[in-house]
C-alpha cells in the first residue's frame, strides 16, 4: 500500500477517535473531530520538517494545535485532554500493529 494511502488512513482514525472521545466525555462532536483532525494535520506537517526529531517534534506539533484549536472552540484544557487522547491512541496502535506484523 503506497505511503500516502496509509497517512489518509491515519488522519481518519485520528479525527475518528477524536469524535468517539468527545462522545464519550459529553461534549459536542464537531468539536472532537476539529481537535482530532487539527492534530492529526498538525503532526504531519512536523512529519516533513528536515533535520529535527519526529519522535519529539510530532507530538509536541499535534499538542499545541490542539491546544489551541480547543480553546479556539471554548473548551478548557482538561476538556480538550481526552479528544487528544482519543485522536493519538487509534493511530499508534495501528503503527504498532503495521511494527509487529
Amino acid at each position: 500500500m503506497p505511503e500516502i494511502q496509509w497517512i489518509v488512513l491515519g488522519l481518519a482514525a485520528a479525527i475518528a477517535g477524536g469524535a468517539l472521545a468527545a462522545k464519550l466525555a459529553s461534549i459536542e462532536i464537531w468539536k472532537g473531530v476539529l481537535v482530532g483532525g487539527v492534530a492529526a494535520v498538525a503532526a504531519l506537517l512536523a512529519s516533513f520538517a528536515p533535520g529535527v526529531d519526529r519522535n519529539l517534534t510530532m507530538p509536541m506539533a499535534a499538542l499545541i494545535a490542539a491546544g489551541i484549536a480547543g480553546s479556539t472552540v471554548g473548551l478548557s484544557a482538561s476538556r480538550t485532554a481526552p479528544i487528544v487522547i482519543g485522536a493519538a491512541v487509534p493511530p499508534l496502535l495501528g503503527l504498532l500493529m503495521m511494527d509487529l506484523g
